[in-house]
């Protein structure tokens, strides 16, 4: 007891102070609608009901890759039961990879190097991502990076939005779809957990948990968590290293009403890997030195891994409440803030006698020897980026008739700074590779850089919606209207003649859907929706190099907009549940995101025009059979560039050729085996050949992976409680393989455009899939 004690006051005495307690609170489960999700998927870690010290139940429907889904258009969430059996060091795209639609491609095994994820053929980047009501994506370009979010252990489901987010929503490039995570709910109960993991590549993780369960009559329950984990690189030179703090505190005000505080916060230092070209990849299978970078300096070149470090940390914290002003009114109000800093590394050969900076040119002494007559130096030119977002929803549902209907709003500040400075090396490595010190300076003082930008976004919605509901709610009827606006300043602060830009977006979009119940078991849906996404912020800058301009500012190019029509049928039975959802979509200036530095950060969107899609999403997942619970899910997609993609002052003929990074088919089979004692899943996820140029002209082929887990449970030993023992199988097949597109391009060949003039192919990039990756941990509760 004096232990139990002890472990309340240490986490939530000592971590918050008691100004906070006056404040916070959330409740056990998602109550708004942004991510809503079952009961069944949020399970506490030592609850005496659960077989697993991780929270697994061996209750939920195919082994945890489905539940019992309510509203009225596609969606797939992840649990616990799933969830904990994989590899504790598992990111979210890893977590989605057999949820319908979904096409992910991992950076690493261990999730600590970005991904790719497209759903129905749609990026990442198209996607919002949000952590307890707060968006995830990079506000400079969309991008995300899944390894710097929550532990494993901490999540508690992962909800997946195939086609169309919700009305409060807080993102403004969400056109294909959303995912929600959300954090572990703090135990009722004192204790902890602690799991210590090795695995292939040298890889080594540890995490501790520590519960203070309900603390008196206060109505308080928190925890907090610690998490390391180093590897080495599965190919090539390099080795990656993350340390990571979660921290949940929930408030319990009674009568439904609660406060939830949840911060996450990651410390890591990445070496990078090479994504390939195909003819890189094809000479070495991705292990040799074609697709890797170099492991040692060579006079004259950039490619040593050890000039390209990604260091990044990041703080996330979100506070949603849930206040339940009477029976017929409740109001939910989720402040958040998010800052990031980190670099990409980089590395440039110069000549000193000119010096390129914004549009001047000059002489510099890049080596501090004295002269500025050097030829060919070494320099150190990393992307730092340093991002702060404010913002907070506001959303009340109001209960009167047969009418249930929200409004609410969203507004959020951000300031992201995105520059290159650059910095001295030793002649082989930089002398800092933070780039944050030893950096070049001009005679006045100034640090020379290659790009060096400063956006400020306002944005903000304002959204109404309506739900009938008739025949004792049998048939509901929903419409809803969304205001978004994006208000950009750029500041240039390089010397160019306009230093200054600033573009407004603002967009009305309405939605509508009708969910019915024929019978208790069985729910028809159909929905249409409208989505809006703003460009990546580079478009408000000119790029200059060497002093002359290369890529001109476009910042008036017109944002994304999309149509999406979905018409399901859901069977929610006694033996299974499933899902069935046939769908289209019509984008405008559909944007795809193309990295045009390598190693760097800097990325561009090619204006794709119109393109439509269309096709059928299905899962299926059995309840518990003598202890099997197996898991399908299937998508077929078709798709097509309707517009000509204009290149320089030329249009290639791309109109009828198939989208990139959409395969035409995908299937998942997964089965999950748990007794009590001895639990063992296994998934096998296939994916069709995939395009990677606007032409069609290089794919990556079809490729199938397979996975497994082996575990076994013990008795309680002293004040080891529910202490278990698992085997986390990637690739056993060991199949090498290209497991996404990194970088599109409109066409890999030259290419006869329509004008008669030639086009000079430029090589897409690829991530290579791990080879076979072996994790064991030994996990237990206290």
């Amino acid at each position: 007891m004096k232990n139990k004690t002890l472990i309340k006051w240490m986490v939530v005495g000592a971590t918050v102070p008691a100004s906070v307690f006056a404040q916070t609170t959330t409740p056990d489960k998602d109550t708004t609608d942004i991510g809503k999700v079952s009961a069944t998927g949020t399970s506490t870690a030592t609850a005496d009901n659960t077989p697993s010290a991780t929270g697994v139940t061996r209750k939920e429907p195919g082994g945890g890759l489905i539940v019992d889904e309510d509203v009225p258009k596609s969606k797939s969430s992840v649990t616990r039961d799933f969830i904990q059996k994989q590899a504790p060091s598992a990111d979210v795209f890893q977590i989605l990879k057999y949820s319908p639609g979904a096409t992910t491609g991992t950076g690493d095994a261990y999730g600590l190097n970005q991904g790719v994820i497209a759903v129905r053929g749609l990026q990442g980047s198209q996607m919002g991502f949000n952590f307890e009501g707060m968006p995830l994506s990079v506000v400079s370009n969309w991008s995300v990076f899944p390894g710097e979010w929550i532990d494993t252990e901490n999540t508690d489901v992962v909800t997946l939005n195939q086609g169309t987010p919700d009305l409060a929503s807080p993102n403004v490039n969400a056109t294909g779809g959303v995912v929600d995570l959300f954090l572990h709910n703090p135990s009722h109960e004192a204790g902890g957990l602690v799991d210590m993991s090795y695995g292939t590549d040298d890889a080594r993780r540890e995490f501790v948990r520590l519960e203070s369960g309900d603390i008196g009559d206060t109505g308080l329950r928190g925890f907090i968590s610690f998490s390391n984990i180093d590897a080495n690189h599965f190919r090539g030179e390099g080795e990656d290293k993350k340390q990571h703090v979660d921290m949940g505190i929930v408030k319990d005000w009674g009568g439904g009403s609660s406060t939830k505080l949840a911060l996450t916060y990651s410390e890591i230092v990445r070496d990078t890997y090479k994504n390939p070209t195909l003819a890189e990849y094809s000479q070495d299978r991705g292990f040799g030195s074609a697709s890797n970078y170099a492991a040692s300096y060579a006079a004259g070149g950039t490619s040593y891994y050890a000039l390209l470090k990604n260091p990044w940390r990041n703080l996330l914290v979100s506070m949603p409440s849930t206040f339940v002003v009477n029976p017929a009114l409740r109001v939910t109000f989720t402040p958040y803030v998010y800052y990031g800093y980190g670099a990409s590394g980089d590395a440039s050969l110069m000549n000193e006698s000119a010096v390129g900076y914004g549009d001047t040119v000059q002489p510099v002494d890049l080596n501090r020897n004295g002269t500025t007559t050097d030829t060919n130096v070494l320099v150190y030119t990393p992307y730092i980026e340093s991002t702060v977002r404010e913002g907070t929803t506001l959303k009340g549902e109001y209960t009167i008739g047969n009418n249930d209907i929200v409004a609410g709003a969203w507004f959020e500040h951000s300031q992201d700074h995105l520059y290159q400075p650059y910095s001295y090396t030793n002649g082989t490595t930089p002398l800092d590779y933070s780039g944050s010190s030893d950096q070049i300076r001009l005679s006045n003082g100034q640090v020379i850089t290659g790009l060096n930008r400063n956006t400020i976004d306002d944005s903000g919605a304002l959204f109404f919606g309506d739900t009938l509901s008739y025949l004792g709610d049998s048939l509901k009827i929903s419409a809803g209207l969304k205001e978004l606006w994006l208000r950009r300043v750029g500041n240039d602060l390089e010397p160019n003649p306009d230093p200054r830009d600033e573009v407004v977006h603002m967009a009305t979009l309405p939605t509508f859907a009708v969910s019915f119940k024929p019978a208790e078991r069985h729910q028809f849906f159909a929905s249409v929706t409208e989505s809006y996404g703003l460009l990546p912020e580079n478009s408000l800058y000119p790029y200059y190099y060497n002093g002359t301009q290369t890529t001109k500012a476009n910042p008036h190019q017109p944002g994304e907009s999309s149509t999406s029509f979905e018409l399901g049928y859901r069977y929610q039975g006694p033996y299974f549940t499933s899902s069935t959802t046939l769908f289209r979509y019509d984008f405008k200036n559909r944007q795809i995101s193309s990295s045009i530095c390598d190693p760097g950060c800097l990325s561009e969107p090619i204006n794709g025009g119109r393109q439509m899609g269309e096709g059928v999403d299905f899962e299926l997942g059995m309840q518990p059979i003598h202890n099997f619970r197996p898991y399908v899910s299937f998508e077929y997609l078709h798709t097509e560039i309707e517009d000509n993609i204009q290149t320089g002052t030329s249009y290639l003929p791309t109109a009828g050729k198939e989208a990139v990074e959409s395969p035409r088919m995908q299937a998942a089979f997964a089965v999950d085996y748990d007794t009590g004692r001895y639990f063992a899943n296994l998934g096998v996820k296939y994916v069709g050949s995939q395009y990677s140029t606007f032409m069609n002209d290089e794919k990556i082929p079809s490729y199938m992976t397979m996975d497994g887990t082996l575990g076994m449970r013990f008795a309680n030993t002293a004040f080891l409680k529910k202490p278990e023992i698992r085997l986390n199988m990637l690739n056993l097949l060991n199949r090498h393989y290209l497991s996404g597109v990194y970088s599109a391009t409109t066409n890999a060949r030259t290419t006869e455009a329509l004008d008669g003039s030639s086009v000079a192919g430029s090589a897409p990039t690829y991530l290579v899939g791990n080879g076979v990756t072996a994790m064991v941990t030994f996990a237990t509760a206290f």
